[in-house]
């Protein structure tokens, strides 16, 4: 049985799964941003829940998108908070069951439909906005505030084009 740990050619032990020369799973950049990633949604799911709402973040992120927004099509919507278009419906399938937002025939297009936010949803977001800005503050708090736009545009440029960015924080 191989151990946990692999020689290196000094003899020492290096992590599992790290291979000389190279890094370890859990310092690649991928598995880091996952898990900031499950980290941050974390965080706001348990913003969203202590003020006692059944909204996910992604619904959040959708319903103030509708409202700074309106009458935007689903396809931009998806674009907009990064979510891939084929599984956006059901999120607003809920939102709409919720009475937070509802969907018109898009005027441009007949197969499209243009989403609006009900007052309801005016609402829940007002009272939401200061919970999720706490969370995101929770999230950077790890680091000193002097490095949060640094950082924040660091991550952005990483983006690079695949989300809608201004690339400044």
């Amino acid at each position: 049985m191989h151990d946990e740990k692999n020689d290196d050619e000094n003899g020492a032990k290096s992590p599992a799964g790290s291979r000389k020369g190279g890094s370890s799973l859990h310092s690649t950049p991928n598995y880091l941003f996952w898990c900031l990633h499950k980290t941050s949604m974390s965080i706001v799911t348990e913003e969203l829940e202590r003020a006692g709402t059944d909204l996910t973040p992604l619904q959040f992120a959708a319903l103030t998108t509708i409202q700074i927004n309106p009458g935007i099509d689903q396809a931009t919507l998806a674009h907009e908070i990064g979510y891939d278009r084929a599984t956006i419906g059901g999120v607003l399938d809920r939102l709409e069951k919720k009475g937070l937002m509802s969907r018109q025939v898009h005027p441009q297009d007949r197969r499209a439909r243009a989403l609006f936010i009900e007052e309801a949803g005016v609402r829940l977001v007002a009272e939401l906005e200061g919970k999720v800005a706490l969370a995101q503050k929770k999230i950077l708090s790890p680091l000193p505030e002097k490095d949060h736009a640094q950082f924040l545009t660091m991550v952005a440029r990483l983006i690079r084009d695949d989300l809608p960015h201004a690339g400044e924080f």
